[in-house]
Formats: structure tokens, C-alpha cells, sequence
């Protein structure tokens, strides 16, 4: 277990212990035998896929996924006039397929832009991926050590993370007070409190709250309701897998039940997380189950009217059972690749493009935008949204549930945990069953050598 940050009352500031010396590869003259595209008349092509992980980047007109990519490529390029980039923004949800079937081609990106413990780390594992101490090896103390050391497999730096993003449960506090029903005191609720409130804002036109099993996507936000009784995921060293025990099957009955009372909202089984959101912005959804990044994207709706104008987001920490301690999960632990190169000066060029994206400015600009934490210390920067502020104090103090994503079996894992749910939704299973069967597969998996 590990704790998430230090914050302050009014303003919190996202950052390490001390700031180390930014390097800043492209804006100090360098000599051009070691700087791609110095002095050199070759034409050099780099492809970067990047996941959809962020978009409204303060100082960029960057309203959608890959926006801010492709305007750092365009300043790039003024650095670097032999070298051009070209930017392929592709949904997460896709992107892990795509991957796989380019890589199986002998046809990668040159650089990709993912989730590195899901995904990047098997293609490290394949020995398919770059190393990339160069990138960090000028300032390798203003790194985060649990930052690389995520991205690092069998002792070897392959992946760069840019932050990670903490649960947040919201609220539309609109129609809580609409309804005269109090907010959490505290920024707390137990399972009992979160119900009663739910009966009373619920109605023909509001849902009270939303949960999500039509894929793998953000399925940590499901499994910490599994864990809301007391449950464990797992034995410490992840060789067995405990879910399935009678507090897993409490909570898993318990959201069954808020389903039967008429307090989900319908759909469950076809319900993604993005649906899920959509129906919080409408306006339409009384509690969301997501992250941090909520803020930003709420902010950026309301301005250009993806989001209705009477939504009020009021953050809190995840719900337990009473008597239980809160608890939360983390997800957006994503960053840069490069996949193997046969060309030398591409691939001198590909980390210069990285050390290029990975400037401490660069990394604060996009956790200021997602309301993330920085993996660089000198990526520091204050949360001056008041609500953001207060939550993420109470969330500094909680416990992060490591789910074992840099296992190697852990993508296998995740397709069959949502099945599983979806049977217990439809009442295919028993919610015992439903664990049990997924607890079984888990099992096989990590047994797997």
C-alpha cells in the first residue's frame, strides 16, 4: 500500500519531496552528432499513436484527444526541420487491439502513448520495446522513483509515465439541493447513508447512481465496490486471488440491491464509462463513480457546451460499508514508448521527441489538466478548484489498492472480470457464483508460469 500525496488546505501542490534540475533537451544547443536532426540533411518519419488521455492543455487550442500531440509534433519539427511526426489519436478502448495486431505485423508505431502497466509492459516483456534510459538520464532525480520504477521491467527502463489519477466519487450537488437532501458531512458516506440519500433523488427523470460492465474499461472503479465490505483482491504476492469471499459477495449484493430498489441506472451490462459520464454532464445521474480528471472536463464542457450548465460536481472519497476503512484505486498510469528501431538516427530522434514531450512544463501542463499526479517533481503545480482542493486532501490520507496491473496476466485478467459482473447483473449468477468463477480463472492465470 502506498499513500497518494501531500496537499495543503486552500491549494493543493501536486508535487515530489524536492525539484530536481529540469533538462531540457531541445531548448540548449547541443552538438549535432548526438541530436537528431542537428546539422543532418536526412529525412526522418516517426508515427506516435497516442491513447486518449487528455485534451484542453492550458496555452493549446486542444479540445480533442491528440490535439496537444500534434501541435508539440508541429514545434518539433521547428527544432527539428528534418524530422516530422505525424500523430494518430486512437480511443483506449481500441488502441490495445491495434497495437497487438500491428506488433504481430512487424508494424509498430514508432512511438506509442498507453497505459504502462496493462499494456506497454507486456510488449517490454516481448522484448519489442526500446530502452530508455537516455531519456532520463540527464535528470533522473527529478523522476519520481515509483514512477519509473513503473515503467521499469526486469530491471530495465522501458516505459515513461507522465502521472496517475486518483478514484473520486462526484455528486451533482444541483440536484441534491434541489431535493433538499444534505450533502455528506465529512465528504464521507457509508453504505447505508449513500442509499437513503440515493431514495430521495431518485425519480422519473434522475438516476441515482450508474455502474459499468460492458468492457474492461475502468474496471478498477467496479472492483473497489467489490472491495467496499472489507473484501482483499488478492494474497499479497498476487498467487491467489480472495475476492470471493463472503465481504466481496456483501458488496456485490449490496449494488445488486441498489438495482432492485430502481436506484441504477438501467443498462448496466451495456453501460461503459464513458456512458456513464455522458449521463452525469446531462445532468441525468445524481453519483458518479470516476476520477480526478472529472474536474477538468467538467470545467472544459460547461465552456463549450458538452456539459449542462446546472451541473455542480462535489467530490468525495469512495463508500464503505460502516465500519469499513476507505480505500481507493488509481488508474491513468500512462506514458511513452518506443518500439524498436533499426535506424539509428530514427531512433535518436524518437527519444528526442520524448525527452521533447516529457519537459517538466510538458508534464505539468497535462496533469494540471486532468487533475493528476506529476511523476517529475519539478512538475508541480496547484489545484485551485476549491472542491478539488478539499477532496484531495482526504484523499492524500487513504490507502491506494494495488491490483497487481504490472502482473503479466493482468490483461487476461481484466476480460474476465467484466463477464462475470454482467452475470450477476442479468441474474445469469449468483453474485457467489459470479465471484467464484472469476476467482477460479484469476487463479489459473497467476499460476501460469
Amino acid at each position: 500500500m502506498k499513500k497518494l500525496l501531500k496537499t495543503g488546505a486552500a491549494a493543493i501542490l501536486i508535487t515530489g519531496v524536492a525539484a530536481g534540475c529540469a533538462f531540457n533537451s531541445v531548448q540548449k544547443p547541443q552538438d549535432s552528432s548526438q541530436t537528431a536532426g542537428a546539422g543532418s540533411a536526412k529525412t526522418i518519419t516517426l508515427t506516435m499513436w497516442a491513447g486518449t488521455g487528455f485534451k484542453d492543455i492550458e496555452g493549446y487550442d486542444s479540445k480533442n484527444y491528440g490535439d496537444w500531440e500534434k501541435q508539440k509534433a508541429a514545434e518539433f519539427q521547428k527544432l527539428h526541420p528534418n524530422v516530422t511526426v505525424k500523430v494518430e489519436s486512437v480511443p483506449f478502448s481500441d488502441i490495445e487491439q491495434k497495437v497487438n495486431v500491428a506488433v504481430a505485423g512487424n508494424n509498430p508505431p514508432d512511438i506509442l502513448y498507453d497505459n504502462i502497466p496493462i499494456r506497454i509492459s507486456k510488449h517490454a516483456r516481448n522484448s519489442v520495446l526500446e530502452e530508455l534510459d537516455d531519456v532520463v538520464k540527464d535528470d533522473k532525480a527529478d523522476w519520481k522513483e515509483a514512477f519509473l520504477n513503473m515503467g521499469t521491467i526486469n530491471g530495465k527502463l522501458y516505459a515513461l509515465p507522465l502521472g496517475s489519477v486518483p478514484q473520486v466519487v462526484f455528486l451533482n450537488k444541483t440536484i441534491f439541493e434541489k431535493k433538499g437532501v444534505a450533502m455528506p458531512k465529512n465528504r464521507s458516506w457509508t453504505w447505508n447513508e449513500m442509499k437513503d440519500a440515493l431514495k430521495k433523488v431518485a425519480d422519473k427523470n434522475t438516476y441515482g447512481i450508474a455502474y459499468f460492465a460492458k468492457n474492461e474499461q475502468a474496471d478498477q472503479l467496479m472492483v473497489n465496490n467489490l472491495l467496499a465490505a472489507g473484501a482483499k483482491w488478492a494474497n499479497q504476492d498476487f498467487t491467489q486471488y480472495t475476492v470471493n469471499g463472503p465481504e466481496g459477495v456483501e458488496a456485490l449484493n449490496f449494488m445488486l440491491s441498489l438495482q432492485e430498489e430502481g436506484l441504477v441506472a438501467p443498462g448496466t451490462v451495456t453501460m461503459d464509462v464513458t456512458a456513464n459520464f455522458e449521463l452525469f454532464k446531462q445532468g441525468k445521474l445524481a453519483v458518479l463513480n470516476h476520477t480526478s480528471p472529472v474536474y477538468g472536463d467538467l470545467e472544459a464542457g460547461k465552456k463549450n457546451g458538452a456539459v449542462e450548465p446546472s451541473v455542480e460536481a462535489y467530490g468525495i472519497i469512495p463508500v464503505m460499508k460502516e465500519g469499513v476503512k476507505p480505500q481507493i484505486t488509481v488508474t491513468g498510469e500512462n506514458g511513452y514508448a518506443i518500439f524498436k528501431q533499426t535506424d539509428t538516427e530514427k531512433k535518436k530522434a524518437a527519444v528526442e521527441f520524448v525527452k521533447f514531450l516529457t519537459q517538466p512544463d510538458n508534464i505539468k501542463a497535462i496533469n494540471k489538466a486532468t487533475y493528476g499526479i506529476s511523476a517529475r517533481k519539478s512538475g508541480t503545480y496547484e489545484i485551485n478548484n476549491k472542491d478539488a482542493s478539499e477532496v484531495f486532501e482526504l484523499l492524500n490520507k487513504l490507502e491506494i489498492v494495488d491490483l497487481g496491473k504490472n502482473k503479466a496476466y493482468f490483461s487476461s485478467l481484466r476480460k474476465a472480470f467484466y463477464p462475470e459482473m454482467q452475470a450477476a447483473f442479468l441474474k445469469a449468477k449468483s453474485p457467489k457464483q459470479a465471484l467464484d468463477d472469476f476467482v477460479k480463472n484469476a487463479n489459473e492465470l497467476a499460476a501460469r508460469k
